[in-house]
């Protein structure tokens, strides 16, 4: 009898998509159990023993599905989008899940009251540059989401700042012009003096479980994974 390895699942390892991770899996009969020390970052399922959780930054998620390191995965499209490029080449979307929306804006200050769309700012950041020789500052941690977004509607006269701190901070602290953040409620946004531009979402995001594509593809008769599967909700 060939014994099948471990299902290796990665789950954020803090916060509240953590938190919305662990009640997923308990609404679907998968409960979590700590193994070993409160700081020990191990996890089991209780009735489980073929599926490992792997606890992670969320960020690292995506590389490590792509890299095969792990099979499974549950974090944010953000982050997949953004840290793996030509993502579907390599990793399957298995359910998109029903927590951890968020919205990748772009924002500026609201004193900006003329500029409210796309062509505005497209007409603003032109403007600067040819007054000053310099483009307008965008802070984002998503600069790859940002860069396409752009080159797609052909804005050019922009400079991305990598954004190390609070993104929404950036305008305040003279880092940046306009920032290009994740926002759930917009209320951050709005504590900041910031607001979203008409045009300027660039990507609807929720928790997702993705997967290794070829490892899928290769345990397509895994009775095990196909049974987590169906108490994940995969169709």
């Amino acid at each position: 009898m060939v014994m099948q390895s471990l299902i290796r699942i990665g789950i954020p390892s803090k916060g509240r998509l953590k938190s919305d991770v662990e009640k997923f899996f308990r609404t679907n009969s998968l409960e979590l159990i700590k193994n070993g020390l409160e700081r020990e970052y191990v996890l089991n399922f209780e009735s489980r023993k073929d599926i490992q959780p792997v606890l992670m930054n969320a960020s690292d998620i995506p590389l490590e599905v792509r890299k095969g390191n792990i099979d499974l995965g549950i974090t944010g499209k953000d982050l997949l989008y953004e840290k793996v490029t030509d993502w579907s080449k390599t990793i399957i979307e298995i359910r998109q899940l029903n927590f951890g929306f968020a919205n990748l804006v772009i924002a500026l200050p609201r004193f900006w009251v003329d500029v409210n769309t796309l062509d505005d700012l497209d007409d603003i950041a032109h403007f600067y540059r040819k007054k000053s020789s310099k483009r307008l500052k965008i802070a984002t941690k998503y600069q790859n989401l940002v860069r396409e977004f752009f080159v797609t509607r052909e804005l050019v006269d922009y400079q991305i700042v990598e954004s190390q701190g609070a993104t929404e901070g950036a305008i305040k602290n003279g880092l940046a012009d306009v920032i290009a953040d994740i926002t759930s409620t917009g209320e951050t946004l709005k504590q900041n003096n910031l607001k979203q531009l008409n045009d300027g979402l660039i990507l609807k995001s929720a928790a997702t479980i993705f997967a290794n594509k070829a490892y899928i593809e290769k345990n397509d008769n895994n009775g095990s994974l196909k049974d987590f599967l169906r108490l994940v909700g995969s169709d």
